[in-house]
């Protein structure tokens, strides 16, 4: 029997916080858990990318190829960093009117830090200076905070959305809310 490289759990939050990832209580989101392995990575970026599109954002925008860069990017530091304590990675993607979020959670304590010269082995080295960079370029931020419990962190990727005319009147791009909170 083949392995499953991933898992895909939908939550729908509810002002209840599903995962240690901050999203916003209104708005679209999805979250899903994936192995960490290498497989994992293209499959993760599949499910972002999909729904993605459900939710109206044109494939091959800047903020689509941001976005699953930073996918690719955050998942693959899971999968090579952190598999020894933490076997899968929680992926997490909202939505609000205003912002573009992406997460990666795992649970192993290191934190985090960006190279300034990739590894010499060839490894690798710049993906997370190349999430940072992308993400500033477009006007957002990224933040990689420790859990409360200091054995996991989330690395997350916000990114501002162009404004958006709406194509119908039932437009898949949620409007902003003023209940929404802003994102850390």
């Amino acid at each position: 029997m083949r392995a499953v490289p991933h898992q895909v759990r939908e939550r729908w939050t509810d002002g209840i916080q599903a995962l240690p990832i901050a999203a916003p209580v209104t708005g679209r989101r999805l979250s899903f858990t994936v192995e960490a392995i290498e497989a994992s990575v293209p499959a993760a970026r599949h499910e972002v990318a999909a729904q993605l599109t459900m939710w109206g954002l044109p494939r091959g925008s800047d903020l689509v190829d941001t976005a699953l860069l930073a996918v690719s990017e955050l998942v693959t530091n899971s999968v090579q960093h952190a598999a020894d304590t933490s076997p899968t990675a929680d992926v997490a993607v909202g939505m609000d009117g205003e912002h573009l979020m992406v997460a990666v959670h795992d649970r192993h304590p290191r934190l985090p830090q960006p190279v300034d010269v990739p590894h010499l082995d060839g490894s690798g080295g710049w993906g997370l200076r190349l999430v940072e960079a992308m993400t500033a370029q477009a006007g957002g931020k990224t933040s990689a905070p420790p859990d409360a419990d200091g054995l996991g962190k989330t690395v997350t990727v916000h990114l501002p959305l162009p404004v958006l005319r709406p194509t119908a009147a039932c437009s898949p791009v949620a409007p902003p809310s003023a209940e929404s909170p802003p994102w850390p």
